[in-house]
């Protein structure tokens, strides 16, 4: 039987989904909160979790991506939305948070009932919006692994430098850096030229490193490509040393020692942890003072405790600022 999970705060509406559901033979779990549903669906990782889109007290989608960053989830259960929205945003919002699907409301109860099928058979069924990954990493590098063969490099650049890289604004910038403006070159027009010239170092080294063509067309690839890696090594190095920099730092040890009740090992201790301890004691102190007075505390133990704890406030206080002297 295949199990369903249905996530909507208001009751009547709830339960008539359930009870429809229920009498197609799915086994229905009634949830009225977000963060419910979040906990109940990692626990029990139902078929498909049907989820209202409209919340007082949450944020459906922010929900939804939650569930299917989990990776289990991701792969057992599926995601159905209903909305009474659908705009592009929001579909767009909602397949980027993982959902599977948005039906509209009001809802036409056999086709929510076919679609639930659907997607607890693990069928397929289109996505509420293509995602976009243009001009973006898609996380994955194809390097070649013989270090000194320059082809390595031309993938990363060819992700770097494409056409969503090279737009109408970028090409305005650069105009803006070169105090040009659209009357005097056609950013068409240098748009043209910088993706033709991208096309010749990058895309054209590649399939020039690909074919045994003669070799001097070869050789004056390679000196191109030679020096891009030459610059990416450079930044690389770069980012090395400021890594071990920033490491270096991390790793200094704060002046400061504390004695163990041993008095043979001793630990560094951050001055500022140090400082505060120090504030802390001071604020501890005062007021432990005030209760000592006469007339503040009633009762004799509770004064004789006080009085006590201002001692020992007091002289942590001493050991401190001896250290600092």
């Amino acid at each position: 039987m295949h199990t369903v999970l249905i996530a909507d705060e208001q009751d009547g509406r709830r339960s008539l989904l359930a009870s429809s559901i229920e009498r197609h033979g799915f086994e229905v779990t009634r949830i009225s909160t977000l963060r419910q549903c979040e906990g109940t669906a990692l626990a029990t990782m139902p078929d498909v979790v049907l989820v209202d889109g409209t919340w007082a007290t949450g944020d459906a989608l922010n929900s939804c991506s939650r569930l299917t960053s989990d990776p289990e989830f991701a792969l057992k259960s599926r995601i159905v939305l209903l909305s009474k929205y659908s705009d592009e945003d929001h579909l767009m919002a909602a397949a980027q948070a993982g959902v599977s699907e948005v039906i509209q409301k009001p809802v036409d109860m056999s086709m929510l009932v076919g679609q639930l099928t659907k997607h607890a058979n693990k069928a397929f069924v289109p996505p509420p919006a293509e995602i976009k990954t243009a001009g973006k990493s898609t996380g994955v590098f194809e390097i070649n692994v013989t270090a000194d063969e320059p082809g390595w490099a031309l993938p990363i650049l060819k992700e770097v430098l494409n056409d969503a890289t090279i737009d109408e604004e970028f090409v305005m910038n650069v105009l803006g850096d070169l105090e040009l403006d659209g009357d005097d070159v056609e950013p068409e027009r240098v748009m043209a030229i910088l993706r033709t010239a991208f096309d010749r170092l990058i895309v054209g080294a590649d399939e020039e490193l690909s074919d045994n063509e003669d070799e001097d067309r070869e050789v004056k690839r390679a000196e191109v490509s030679s020096k891009m890696i030459e610059a990416m090594e450079n930044r690389a190095k770069e980012l090395e040393e400021e890594i071990a920099l920033s490491l270096e730092r991390l790793m200094v040890m704060p002046d400061k020692v504390a004695i163990i009740a041993d008095e043979k090992e001793m630990m560094k201790v951050d001055p500022n942890a140090l400082e505060m301890t120090r504030l802390s004691l001071e604020v501890i102190a005062d007021l432990l003072f005030e209760l000592s007075l006469p007339g503040r505390v009633d009762d004799t133990t509770l004064l004789t405790q006080v009085q006590d704890a201002a001692q020992m406030a007091s002289d942590a206080l001493d050991a401190l600022r001896n250290e600092e002297d």
